[in-house]
């Protein structure tokens, strides 16, 4: 996760979390945290966390017994999540690579990840660690994002931003819409021993009560913010301004809704 692509930092988990969270994250955390049965005192794995959106739902509807582990490599995110959390919440925080998880073989009952698998650099490897850290029969569940062809704000974006430069176009919105390959995920993970495996497309409207908050998540709340603003720093907010009437074009500019498609994963050990 040491991709430029996945440098969350200074102001972006803020505008992340406040503005991409509740109109593309939560409603798929939702349906992640609904897949999940855990038993009275098991335990769970998180990989990248983020800014704790899926944490937060999970907490509040996994037994309280169950043991929380949440995980990120990128401290500013982590910073922001843990920050959602009281201290006697059971939420265990710590910084790790999912490529090379600080933990013994079979320790949890569940490992999760929404919308991280896209950004870890050695998918294979990911697949591998999440299945030795799993107990016999433990669940691997997670959640791409489906093609930018079928999530109409993230194409909007991507189209609105090439537009400002004549060549080498920011391309951070290639990579967490451009792994999902249905084939790709099931080979990764029958390679890695899984069993099980079922793989869903679902389908989700998203949405907010305005557009100038969605662009300013779309455009400043990842790190395209940063792609912008090293090729030329006074696009950022022009590019933002422009993202807000495209979405205004075409989906309205206040409480707009817009398709999203996410590809929902669950293998067995």
């Amino acid at each position: 996760m040491q991709d430029e692509h996945a440098h969350f930092s200074g102001s972006i988990p803020a505008a992340y979390d406040r503005y991409l969270g509740p109109m593309f994250f939560q409603p798929y955390a939702e349906d992640l945290a609904a897949r999940l049965q855990v038993e009275e005192h098991g335990s769970v794995l998180e990989l990248a966390c983020g800014t704790g959106i899926l944490t937060r739902v999970l907490r509040t509807r996994v037994p309280s017994s169950v043991k929380l582990t949440a995980t990120d490599l990128n401290e500013p995110m982590f910073r922001n999540a843990r920050g959602k959390f009281r201290e006697d919440e059971a939420v265990q925080w710590l910084q790790a690579d999912a490529c090379s998880l600080p933990f013994e073989d079979g320790m949890f009952d569940a490992v999760v990840c929404q919308f991280g698998i896209m950004f870890v650099p050695d998918k294979a490897l990911a697949a591998r660690e999440a299945y030795r850290v799993l107990k016999p029969g433990g669940l691997f569940l997670f959640n791409v994002w489906d093609a930018l062809e079928h999530n109409e704000l993230a194409r909007l974006t991507n189209e609105t931003i090439a537009s400002y430069f004549d060549k080498d176009p920011p391309a951070f919105y290639q990579v967490p819409f451009g792994y999902n390959d249905q084939a790709e995920l099931q080979r990764v993970l029958e390679q890695a021993s899984f069993r099980a495996i079922q793989i869903e497309v679902v389908a989700k409207v998203g949405g907010t009560s305005r557009a100038e908050d969605a662009a300013t998540g779309l455009v400043q709340g990842n790190p395209v913010a940063v792609a912008i603003t090293e090729r030329d720093p006074t696009l950022l907010p022009v590019i933002t301004k422009a993202v807000a009437q495209a979405i205004t074009d075409e989906f309205g500019g206040t409480d707009f809704r817009a398709p999203m498609r996410a590809i929902v994963v669950q293998a067995r050990r």
